[in-house]
């Protein structure tokens, strides 16, 4: 069984930019298969998701909260915690957590997201190797992206993904991913949170 403690001593670093934080966690062979296999379930909830026609992904799968899964609670209990700990606060509160999924043809326009403070991205299962797919940070206010002149973006550029990586960054940070050519579904968990609910629903905002 996974360890069900969401901080689990685990190592976190910053990655090209002090904002933009990664770890990794040790125990995903314990856990994945179900939380894989719960997410491919719900994609056929009709109250759960969304179909898209690629360009954000083919399909969403809101709400963790709901799925009624010991290894999504995990997850979400250890998103949480990363928020709390980094950002020193009192409070982790979710005001929007889905799943995507990404099959051949899909991807996902630069875009930064709202209503929250931070951000989170949890790599579930990459897909088929060599088969596009990237997370990239496309955003003139991150020098990394900014290769040759500060403040003009010219290199989407994002952390080298691996099965089990929890990463964290400013909610209002440009980011796609690239087309996905692969066979196999490639998924993804997400969270935007903040230490304070905001009123109203951030499906309809």
């Amino acid at each position: 069984m996974p360890n069900d403690s969401p901080a689990q001593n685990l190592t976190v670093e910053s990655w090209g930019d002090p904002s933009i934080l990664v770890t990794q966690f040790p125990d995903t062979e314990d856990f994945h298969g179900r939380l894989i296999e719960t997410v491919l379930r719900l994609e056929q909830d009709r109250n759960l998701t969304q179909h898209f026609d690629g360009y954000v992904g083919e399909s969403k799968v809101y709400h963790v909260e709901r799925w009624d899964c010991p290894a999504a609670r995990l997850i979400d209990e250890r998103a949480k915690a990363l928020f709390k700990s980094a950002l020193k606060k009192d409070d982790a509160v979710v005001d929007l957590s889905w799943a995507s999924v990404y099959r051949a043809g899909s991807y996902c326009l630069p875009h930064s997201h709202f209503r929250s403070a931070a951000s989170l991205v949890y790599f579930l299962d990459l897909g088929d190797e060599n088969a596009g797919g990237r997370f990239l940070f496309a955003d003139p206010r991150l020098k990394i992206c900014c290769k040759h002149e500060p403040g003009r973006m010219t290199s989407p550029v994002g952390p080298e993904p691996r099965p089990g990586i929890l990463m964290m960054f400013p909610s209002q940070c440009v980011h796609m991913v690239t087309p996905y050519q692969g066979s196999r579904p490639r998924i993804t968990m997400s969270w935007n949170i903040d230490d304070k609910a905001l009123p109203g629903d951030p499906l309809s905002s």
